[in-house]
């Protein structure tokens, strides 16, 4: 589960200082000679970040960050304050660092004894971002039980209906729990028994489930508010669920979601080759330098083997893996042949409204350790590396980017003369673009890329 405290804590040291903007003796009569001090009414207000194409952003109160660096699908804690009017802002960091203002500023009423939690939505895209604001009243309920609340907050997803069963009820002879579900709607506070439930979400009168929890055990005093959002992760499942407590947040995806693999041949005097996952082909005849597409695959332990596709059980490569779920890789084998090695990364697939994400890699065995350069012209004379020395094996990681051109050149560390490039690059914001660097066929000068993401052609 996420740490939120830090958050909490900016959030309640921030809303104290804007909600209250005055002296303790202002809330204090006794301090001023008068009688006891009256008791200040309070509210709640937590804040969820459920737009998947927008990047992190700030929350602002009364013109004061009270929330940084907020990224997707996190939300923080309640924060009790004074009841009182806010106002309220959301702020997008853009890739230089600066702001701009994407939600608001708008004025929120906060009524005493409610709890509100306010649930960014909608794209930045297509200029549908927006907050929606859900009330409730502060107060327990019964011993024993759990309580849920339901919200459809996925902009990609259709009108669905939402099943919340027994684990494996038979959805063909069971109604929904919520049927007709539009984007944004939400459901009112459901309390039932403590024990454990299958959560499954279908199309509107389909019975076939896009969405499915598993098994899920919700102990006594559970208190959640059920997102569905957009599904930035792995599987097929247009949506995935944040879970959503006091504590913060936590996603859950599709029990079925699993990893996302990619295999790139980069060992430049290797031959074609066949990539075995638990003794299992799942390529064959690759060739150098070709990337696969992503294949879905069950989250786990895996032994990795690659062999030459024609001498199949001689395996250059033996290694395990663990693969997790919800989580993307890209697994390149380098170097030479004689040397050939897997390099394992993780890939960040979400796409940001507001940038190009840009990532370099370097797999070139000849080229030794480099620096990197990425400006707004090919002369490079005047500039100073974005990434230096560079070794085999490393990455500049996703880079943030303006939409715009750039000149990408890979220089031997220390030097400004080329050895790759300078690659113009059109980067569009909403886009992911990566380039690896390699040596040419057969191993040697000159290098080359291996494109992928936004810079392989439709």
């Amino acid at each position: 589960m996420p740490n939120l405290t830090k958050y909490s804590a900016a959030v309640l040291s921030t809303l104290m200082v804007v909600g209250c903007g005055s002296s303790s003796d202002d809330h204090n009569p006794a301090a001023a000679g008068g009688g006891a001090a009256p008791v200040t009414p309070t509210t709640e207000i937590r804040v969820l970040h459920a737009s998947s194409d927008a990047p992190k952003v700030n929350i602002g109160v009364n013109g004061a960050n009270a929330l940084e660096g907020v990224d997707y699908l996190t939300g923080s804690a309640f924060i009790e304050l004074d009841s009182a009017s806010y106002s309220i802002n959301v702020d997008a960091i853009l890739p230089d660092g600066s702001t701009t203002t994407v939600i608001g500023p708008a004025d929120f009423n906060l009524e005493a004894d409610t709890e509100y939690s306010v649930i960014a939505v909608g794209n930045v895209a297509d200029g549908t971002l927006e907050p929606l604001v859900l009330a409730r009243a502060d107060e327990d309920f019964g011993a024993g039980n759990i309580r849920l609340q339901v919200l459809h907050a996925a902009s990609q997803a259709p009108t669905v209906d939402i099943y919340v069963t027994a684990p494996g009820a038979d959805l063909t002879t069971s109604e929904p729990t919520l049927s007709g579900v539009p984007f944004k709607a939400n459901s009112d506070l459901l309390e039932v028994a403590a024990g454990e439930y299958q959560i499954r979400i279908t199309a509107e009168g389909s019975k076939d489930a896009v969405f499915d929890t598993g098994t899920l055990t919700l102990e006594a005093g559970t208190d959640l508010l059920l997102a569905a959002v957009n599904n930035t992760l792995t599987g097929s499942s247009p949506v995935a669920v944040v879970a959503w407590s006091d504590e913060g947040t936590v996603t859950i995806t599709d029990v079925n979601a699993g990893s996302e693999l990619r295999v790139v041949h980069a060992s430049p005097d290797a031959p074609e080759v066949n990539v075995l996952a638990n003794g299992n082909a799942i390529l064959t005849n690759v060739p150098y330098p070709v990337a696969s597409g992503y294949l879905n695959v069950p989250a786990g332990d895996y032994n990795v083997q690659v062999e030459p596709a024609a001498a199949p059980g001689t395996f250059v490569i033996d290694a395990d893996v663990t693969l997790d779920i919800n989580t993307a890789y890209t697994v390149l084998a380098i170097n030479e042949l004689a040397e050939i090695a897997p390099w394992v990364v993780t890939d960040d697939r979400r796409r940001i409204a507001t940038e190009a994400g840009l990532r370099l890699l370097h797999a070139s065995p000849s080229a030794g350790n480099v620096d990197i350069y990425v400006g707004s012209d090919n002369d490079i004379s005047d500039e100073t590396p974005a990434f230096s020395d560079v070794p085999i094996m490393a990455e500049t990681g996703r880079v943030p980017l303006a939409a715009g051109t750039y000149f990408v050149t890979v220089t031997p560390t220390g030097s400004q003369d080329a050895a790759i490039g300078p690659l113009e690059l059109t980067l569009e914001a909403g886009k992911l673009y990566t380039a690896i660097a390699r040596d040419q066929a057969g191993g040697g000068t000159p290098l080359g890329v291996i494109l992928l993401d936004d810079l392989v052609a439709d």
